[in-house]
């Protein structure tokens, strides 16, 4: 008998947790605009994750952005939206992301030219709250990456937690639906952004 505790008392706690992340959550978890129920929804017809990964060639102009421009990109069928990824434009060349294998790094930009949607915003902020956004997501160069971080706290990452907390500690919240997790579309729909340039192949 005290062998079989485990068999229900981790099942039993992982659905209390669920119950409390229910309850806690109805308003996003019921409403069709959130993340929450986009990615149910989705996950329901069969759209799970990143979607049709692949190497799309949009070749979109990138010759313009400036530090702390968002660029979001996206493959068909993703289970978040139009968009699956969001990245951080730091300047030469350079943007931060946040990858399972990597932790929130450092990449080129140009990898974004392998979306089959890419959309490039500009954030609706002065050049020092800009400058002060990007400082804050290189000092967490290498951090844990978790694909469904919760808003809350700082110790685990994914490439959209860093970008909004960036600019949240300046005082700019680009999540404005109140939902437990940030998804790249609702920094596309942000009153605090403006689209400089985007994409959609075929």
């Amino acid at each position: 008998m005290r062998k079989n505790w485990r068999l229900w008392f981790f099942p039993l706690i992982t659905l209390l947790l669920l119950i409390g992340i229910y309850f806690q959550n109805q308003g996003s978890l019921n409403d069709r605009d959130s993340i929450t129920y986009t990615y149910l929804s989705n996950a329901i017809q069969g759209s799970i994750g990143y979607g049709a990964v692949g190497y799309y060639g949009n070749m979109i102009d990138l010759s313009d952005l400036e530090p702390g421009d968002i660029i979001l990109g996206g493959y068909p069928q993703c289970a978040y939206g139009r968009f699956s990824h969001a990245g951080l434009y730091i300047g030469d060349g350079q943007v931060i992301e946040g990858y399972v294998d990597l932790g929130i790094t450092q990449q080129s930009v140009e990898h974004f030219w392998s979306y089959s949607e890419i959309g490039l915003l500009r954030v609706k902020a002065s050049s020092e709250q800009k400058q002060a956004a990007v400082d804050y997501a290189k000092s967490h160069l290498g951090e844990l990456f978790y694909p469904v971080a919760f808003k809350s706290g700082e110790r685990i990452w994914n490439c959209t937690k860093i970008l909004w907390e960036a600019y949240r500690q300046q005082g700019i919240d680009l999540e404005t639906e109140g939902d437990i997790w940030i998804s790249p579309d609702e920094f596309y729909y942000s009153p605090w952004v403006e689209v400089i340039r985007e994409k959609s192949m075929p």
